[in-house]
This record gives C-alpha cells, sequence and structure tokens, in this order.
C-alpha cells in the first residue's frame, strides 16, 4: 500500500551531503513532506485468458531523519493522506485505517537499513509490506556526491507479502550525471537502474503456491548539495509467475509502474 519502486508485489494483490569525508556520504537531519504518486499497467494471464488491468496511487508523506548515534539515523515517516484506485477500480479495503500510520526505522548515514517497526498485517491489509518499502524511502549512497561518481548497491532479504514468503536480491548502481537546482537549492542528479529478482513459497487465499519474479528498474535521484532527499522518478517493468501447487495451474503477471517522488516543503 506504500507506494513506491518494486511492483513484483503486485502479483498477490489483484515507493552534496552532510559530510564527504572518508567516511563518505551522509543523509543530513531534515523534515519535510513528500508527495508520492504512482501508475501502474498490467496484464494477468492464466488458462489462456488475458485480463487487463490498472493501478494509481497518490500519498502525501511526512518524513524526519535525525541523528541518532555516529552510526546511526532514526528516520520516522507518518502517512498523512493517501488515495488508491485498484484494479476494476476498486479503492482496497482497510484504506481508511491508513492516514497518520507511522514507520520508524533505524538506518546507516548512507540510507541502508538496520531495522523497522510499523504496522502489521493483522492491523492494516499489507501493513507488513508497507513497513518494509517505507524504510527503504532513501536511496542508498555509498560513495561521497561528486560528478562522475558511481556505485553498486546489492541488498539481500526476506519478506513476506500476503502469507508468501520471499527471498528478495536486488542490485542497483547509480551514477552521479550532474548537478541542477530544485526549488532554488543546489541538487544532484543521479542516474540508477536496479534488477531484482524474487522467490518463495506460502499460502495466498487458503492455497498454497510458489513464485518468482524479476523487476527492472531506472530512475533519476536528486539529492540537495546539503545532504536532503529531493525525490526523484522511477520506471520499473516485473514479471512474475505463480504456480498454484493444488493443481499446477500457472498464472503470469506483467506491470510497468512510473513512481514520482516529490518533496513539496
Amino acid at each position: 500500500m506504500f507506494v513506491r519502486s518494486g511492483r513484483v508485489a503486485l502479483a498477490l494483490c489483484l515507493a552534496v551531503p552532510a559530510a564527504l569525508g572518508a567516511q563518505g556520504f551522509q543523509y543530513a537531519p531534515s523534515t519535510g513532506q513528500y508527495r508520492v504518486t504512482s501508475k501502474t499497467k498490467g496484464a494477468q494471464e492464466a488458462m489462456g485468458q488475458k485480463q487487463e488491468f490498472e493501478q494509481s496511487a497518490n500519498e502525501l508523506l511526512t518524513v524526519t531523519v535525525a541523528r541518532q548515534a555516529k552510526d546511526t539515523l532514526a528516520m520516522t515517516i507518518v502517512i498523512d493522506s493517501i488515495n488508491l484506485v485498484g484494479p476494476m477500480g476498486m479503492t482496497p479495503p482497510g484504506l481508511d485505517k491508513v492516514p497518520g500510520t507511522k514507520i520508524a526505522a533505524k538506518l546507516a548515514p548512507h540510507g541502508g537499513v538496520y531495522s523497522a517497526t510499523g504496522p502489521k498485517d493483522d492491523s492494516i491489509p499489507m501493513g507488513g509490506q508497507m513497513t518494509d518499502e517505507a524504510s527503504r524511502f532513501l536511496p542508498r549512497i555509498r560513495v561521497p556526491l561528486v560528478a562522475g561518481a558511481s556505485w553498486t548497491d546489492t541488498t539481500t532479504g526476506k519478506v513476506n507479502q500476503r502469507g508468501v514468503d520471499l527471498d528478495r536480491r536486488s542490485i542497483a548502481t547509480y551514477k552521479v550525471v550532474g548537478d541542477t537546482t530544485i526549488s532554488g537549492e543546489k541538487a544532484w542528479k543521479i542516474a540508477r537502474t536496479s534488477v531484482t529478482n524474487l522467490t518463495g513459497s506460502g499460502t495466498a487465499q487458503g492455497q498454497p503456491i510458489t513464485m518468482e519474479g524479476t523487476s527492472n528498474g531506472t530512475a533519476t535521484v536528486f539529492v540537495s548539495q546539503k545532504g536532503v532527499y529531493v525525490g526523484s522518478e522511477n520506471e520499473e517493468q516485473a514479471n512474475v509467475k505463480i504456480v498454484f501447487a493444488a493443481n499446477g495451474m500457472e498464472v503470469a503477471v506483467a506491470t510497468t509502474a512510473n513512481t514520482s517522488v516529490q518533496k513539496v516543503k
């Protein structure tokens, strides 16, 4: 329900530094409000039948980043408002419980996630997925930001989405391609490409299933020269295959998602 890049999960459902020394990039303490908008188009195919669908979302978030220790940032995200239109033009149940929800995360200074706490699936539909995605709101920046700088970030871990335990591996490549000015403030312009693989098994709607998927993303990320995340534009294409163990039926889902993150104040 939290909008960001990484739309593989949709298959289960039918978002200059403070220091440039040797320690590398560090996010600066800040508080800001962000608007996150997303539009997804996709198609689901099973037993020779193909069904197309669309989904859109609009969220307003208040994000606070504070220095907790030399090697730890404390980030809190409050969902101020959310509007989501799912397939068939319907609003997902439980959406009215989301405004006011708070997610807290402990991060490395460059944005890597140590831990996160927030709603669970038993309190808000897809609460666990929301918490996981919110904790990864800040791009992970491994090196001091200067023109031409580049790096690769690899993350692995487990995630549960609607009863399915998934192993996730994501490899992202970044490059500082220039600078720009956003709302009167100088910012670095960073190009990012990413590949994410998911595989796992579990139970969905009472039926045992296996799932595997791959997504490829391209994005432009903006970070102010003071070390504050300004926003991003992202496109992600995902392909997922779900197999129902009881009868061997396969469901293939392909999606293209465009997500925009804009710091509004």
